[in-house]
């Protein structure tokens, strides 16, 4: 059976643009939920006057990056790629998907108008995130196994 999984070597890649993507998002979500700019002085009040001059540039690529690089590092092949690490990515995504539904469920019950858009901008990131964490716990926990069987 063929898979649609990127070659190994683009984890790495994921990886390496991975911190620079969440400094970015940190950066975006305090831009745009404080008066941080207002604040500041010296090189960071420069900085950040560049970046709020270009909100709408920095927050897509702040969105498409951390959305790619979740996808490079979770949807790139392992070293070695069998039947039971095709077998965590499919529980890991089952598991992000009942995730997500839930908190769908929840907030469309909690949250009216302007903020359940919050919570939606927010939400299409629960299923990258989730999938991500849970997948590479479970490897980090079958990796352990296998050294401690050694």
């Amino acid at each position: 059976m063929k898979t649609l999984l990127f070659p190994h070597r683009f984890k790495k890649v994921g990886w390496t643009i991975f911190p620079f993507i969440l400094i970015l998002d940190a950066v975006m979500m305090i831009m745009i939920h404080t008066e941080v700019l207002e604040n500041s002085s010296g090189v960071l009040h420069e900085i950040l006057n560049i970046i709020d001059s270009s909100v709408e540039l920095f927050t897509n690529i702040a969105i498409i990056g951390s959305i790619i690089c979740m996808l490079l590092i979770t949807c790139s092949k392992e070293e070695v790629e069998d039947e039971m690490i095709s077998g965590i990515r499919q529980q890991a995504l089952l598991f992000a998907l009942y995730v997500n539904s839930a908190i769908l469920i929840v907030a469309s019950l909690i949250f009216y108008s302007f903020d359940f858009l919050h919570v939606m901008m927010y939400n299409m990131f629960t299923i990258p995130l989730i999938f991500m964490v849970v997948y590479l716990w479970k490897m980090w926990i079958l990796k352990k196994g296998v050294e401690n069987e050694q």
